[in-house]
């Protein structure tokens, strides 16, 4: 017979198995969202995407993507705060997008949705980014609603432990949008990921509305505010800010070195030494049988 004291280890030690495996176990919306937001990385934009089997699946987006690109930061300066405002914008813009492809965007929810926003649309320079970041963000995201309709729709029943996930308080969809993104960055951070929460963020917008919960965007923004500060703004800042998904989505030029330039002009100055000494031998040989004639 086992001793108590050899009982107690192996009960402890299947207790701690069993804390590990439920810590590095995902809830299903997550483990789709990470496969969604893999196969959104490794897409080719102006090519089919083969989705999830949803209506548009396979769809053609426009231009060519460079998703595993590394770039240089220094092509847009930007501060910590300058993503967690920026990304509240771009949140409230994608959610007014999301709502409005679901035909659930009214005056009633336009307006609280400009309330929500008016802090960020204030700050200097903001606007200017969104402009130029969001179309890429918004068509990204509608890309992998169409690719997995059934994960970015319903959000809150796959996410919620209330009976047909019906949210009751207005934190509730700011903290259930907050464990998501726990679980979905970490094993690490990439564009699609990002884009993905969006899309859980715009699908908790229209659950939000059809419950006739107007009053819970403004926290819902307020969450994902929260978790570009905690989880993002620094890999943000590292790669330039929101411009840096247009950079990754339409890689910029490469710029040729100091060394690239000097190459360059010696070679140029050595064809033009040739073609001028070819000519010259050609003029040499073309007047000395003339002038023996």
């Amino acid at each position: 017979m086992s001793s108590p004291s050899s009982s107690s280890s192996m009960a402890a030690a299947a207790a701690a198995a069993a804390a590990g495996q439920q810590q590095t176990s995902r809830s299903p919306i997550v483990a789709a969202a990470v496969a969604a937001a893999a196969a959104i990385t490794s897409s080719t934009i102006g090519s089919p995407v083969g989705g999830g089997g949803g209506a548009g699946g396979g769809a053609k987006l426009t231009s060519p993507v460079g998703w595993t690109n590394k770039r240089s930061p220094i092509h847009h300066l930007t501060t910590s705060q300058d993503v967690i405002n920026q990304g509240k914008c771009l949140c409230g813009e994608y959610i007014r997008a999301r709502l409005k492809r679901s035909g659930l965007l009214n005056r009633k929810t336009l307006q609280r949705l400009r309330n929500s926003m008016e802090e960020c649309s204030a700050e200097a320079g903001a606007g200017v980014v969104v402009r130029e970041a969001f179309p890429i963000l918004n068509e990204m995201g509608e890309e992998l609603e169409r690719m997995h309709p059934r994960l970015y729709t319903n959000v809150s029943r796959q996410i919620s432990n209330e009976p047909w996930g019906e949210l009751t308080e207005p934190d509730t969809v700011g903290y259930l949008l907050h464990v998501v993104a726990k679980d979905l960055f970490k094993s690490g951070i990439t564009w699609g990921k990002v884009i993905s929460l969006f899309a859980i963020a715009g699908g908790l917008a229209v659950d939000c509305v059809r419950q006739d919960h107007h009053d819970y965007l403004r926290q819902l923004i307020e969450g994902t505010t929260d978790v570009i500060e905690e989880d993002l703004s620094g890999w943000l800042v590292e790669r330039g800010g929101w411009l840096g998904l247009q950079d990754h989505v339409h890689p910029p030029a490469a710029e040729i070195s100091l060394t690239g330039w000097l190459s360059i002009t010696v070679l140029t100055l050595l064809i033009i030494y040739i073609v001028s000494l070819f000519l010259r031998v050609i003029g040499t040989n073309y007047i000395a049988p003339a002038r023996s004639g």
